[in-house]
């Protein structure tokens, strides 16, 4: 058996690391906590979970997908769950899709945003998608 082993130049070591923000704290304290997407991605192990990156910022947020093992409370509905829904809502797609199509959905959207807010009900997840316009009106 061959490989092919390729030379890994060294990553640029003045870029600063992603910052994992506690979004659910963020929102005990303002009501709302929004992240524009432009990666989001999606681990399936004992601990399923979403990860939604801001680039730019470099800040990112994990949403898990399902309690952890230790929870004791699990009446609720998991974060990533309900991000999943909030994603079909968004995208206005329905039926039984994959974790990755989801994120496929996100990714392929050049400006999306994911909004966790703080209702009387409870935690509301929205996926808010601002388009573009192709041409600026003219003015007469």
């Amino acid at each position: 058996m061959d490989f092919e082993l390729k030379i890994n130049e060294p990553e640029d070591t003045n870029e600063p690391p992603i910052q994992w923000a506690k979004w659910y704290e963020e929102v005990k304290e303002h009501t709302e906590y929004i992240i524009k997407v432009d990666r989001l991605t999606f681990r399936d192990n004992e601990q399923p979970v979403f990860f939604a990156v801001n680039e730019a910022e470099k800040v990112g947020i994990s949403i898990f997908a399902a309690h952890h093992p230790n929870a004791v409370f699990t009446d609720a509905t998991p974060h990533g769950i309900r991000l999943a829904n909030a994603i079909g809502r968004a995208f206005n797609h329905h039926g039984t899709v994959s974790a990755d199509e989801l994120c496929d959905l996100v990714n392929n959207h050049d400006n999306a945003s994911i909004c966790v807010k703080k209702t009387e009900k409870g935690i509301l997840w929205t996926v808010v998608l601002v388009k573009k316009s192709a041409s600026k009106k003219q003015k007469k």
